[in-house]
């Protein structure tokens, strides 16, 4: 027997042992006076209204009396002549009992008994002895009549010590049953109480996994909320442990990105210190420094577009856009690159995150410089229910598998990892940390070797 099954049953027999110790106290002392009031309350009820009425209706009446009341009603004369001869009262009211098979063995009518009834209706209980039983009497004196309502009592000593022995023997089949039903009904309780003890112990040593319990009742319920509990945990640890492979991936790629700057910025420096620079050792120096120092920028945006720090204002898109395309004419010039722009002639206002936007713009636009193999980019901004921008080139070498991974740090299209040509590898999670803190719709399309990045307002 389980512990609980131990505690059920020890407490609802305790409830049954208390309730029947209760019951033969509240017979014991309680029954017998709870019978006599009962009694009492009649025979007064029946005095109460026979009192409102005069002797010879009452003497006419009293089968009816008694036979609506469940009482013994008898009367005697009462000569007053030569006083009061209490023999002869008593007497004539035993023989009107005899005559209501009514057997007495002690009854008397006393002196003072009668100067009473001369005030008010007077009760006294007869016990007859080995006849085992009482007689409660109420006597009214009316009209030189005197008139007993009497009741039988019976003596329930003897009555009450059958019925407590009978409950004390009910009550110990009871507790054996009660032992014997809570052990299967506690049993329906324990079972799926020890799958879900189980099932929490597993969640505790983070192995994942549901109970299916079908109880109908809290204990379901109970279970299916560990049940959610440890799916919520799985799903938890999965993004926790994607989280952990991606912070290792972005450590790799920040310190791959850093090293080599700093490698060439410490043999350059080198050079200059054993007199070997040829003049271009300075400007390489400075060159890697400024790479090191977007690297640098491109990670403190990063953590802040992470932590959702935008300031959302009211601006017109295609005047941003203009001004970042305006910022890149030297190198598309340099590079001969021909833009192509499709841009509507009215204003594009919107509500975003100024700053932001323009390091999106510059990153799809720097983007498409780097990797268009036609010498061709496509910049369109439209409006119909929303803004839409888009940003397009030919690429060579890029595979549909590849577009959800362009999203994260560190993770260039360019195999071969091309400094001039590659980039640090972070602008498009700039991008993507940039445009989710706004809550904005972006993505990629790759058709025919052309790959678009868009962005709805």
């Amino acid at each position: 027997m389980t512990k609980l099954n131990k505690k059920l049953a020890i407490s609802i027999s305790l409830v049954v042992v208390i309730v029947s110790i209760l019951s033969l106290t509240i017979n014991n002392i309680f029954i017998h006076k709870y019978y006599l009031h009962e009694k009492k309350k009649i025979i007064n009820t029946v005095g109460d209204k026979i009192e409102k009425l005069d002797s010879d209706t009452i003497i006419k009446d009293i089968d009816r009396i008694e036979d609506k009341y469940g009482i013994n009603m008898i009367y005697t004369h009462l000569d007053m002549a030569n006083g009061i001869n209490e023999d002869a009262i008593t007497e004539g009211l035993i023989k009107e009992f005899e005559k209501k098979d009514i057997k007495l063995k002690k009854f008397w009518i006393s002196h003072y008994l009668v100067e009473d009834m001369k005030e008010k209706s007077i009760n006294k209980i007869y016990n007859q002895g080995n006849l085992k039983y009482s007689l409660l009497v109420k006597f009214i004196l009316k009209d030189n009549y005197i008139f007993a309502i009497s009741m039988p009592i019976e003596h329930s000593q003897e009555t009450i010590s059958i019925i407590n022995k009978f409950n004390l023997i009910l009550n110990s089949f009871s507790v054996l049953i009660i032992i014997l039903l809570t052990f299967i009904l506690s049993k329906k309780i324990i079972d799926p109480l020890e799958k879900i003890k189980l099932l929490s112990k597993d969640i505790a040593k983070l192995n994942f996994r549901t109970e299916k319990i079908k109880t109908n009742d809290e204990i379901e319920e109970l279970a299916d909320s560990v049940n959610q509990m440890s799916v919520s945990l799985q799903k938890a640890q999965n993004e926790l442990n994607k989280r952990n492979e991606n912070l290792k991936i972005f450590i790799g790629g920040a310190s791959h990105e850093l090293k080599t700057p700093i490698a060439l910025i410490k043999a350059y420096a080198m050079g200059i210190q054993d007199g070997i620079d040829d003049g271009t050792y300075l400007d390489t120096i400075i060159e890697e420094s400024e790479k090191m120092n977007d690297i640098i920028n491109n990670l403190i945006y990063l953590s802040k577009y992470e932590k959702r720090e935008v300031k959302i204002n009211s601006f017109d898109l295609k005047e941003i856009l203009l001004l970042i395309i305006d910022e890149y004419k030297l190198i598309i010039n340099e590079n001969h690159i021909e833009i192509n722009l499709n841009i509507d002639k009215k204003e594009f206002m919107i509500d975003g995150d100024i700053e932001g936007i323009k390091i999106v713009l510059r990153n799809l636009i720097s983007n498409s410089i780097k990797y268009t193999i036609d010498n061709k980019i496509y910049i369109s901004l439209n409006k119909n229910e929303k803004v839409y921008v888009s940003v397009s080139n030919r690429a060579s070498g890029v595979i549909e598998s590849e577009l959800d991974n362009i999203w994260k740090p560190f993770y260039v299209l360019e195999k071969s990892r091309n400094r001039q040509l590659s980039g640090t590898g972070l602008g498009l999670s700039l991008v993507k940390e940039i445009l989710d803190a706004q809550n904005l719709t972006y993505g990629t399309k790759l058709k025919n070797e052309y790959i678009e990045f868009f962005i709805e307002f």
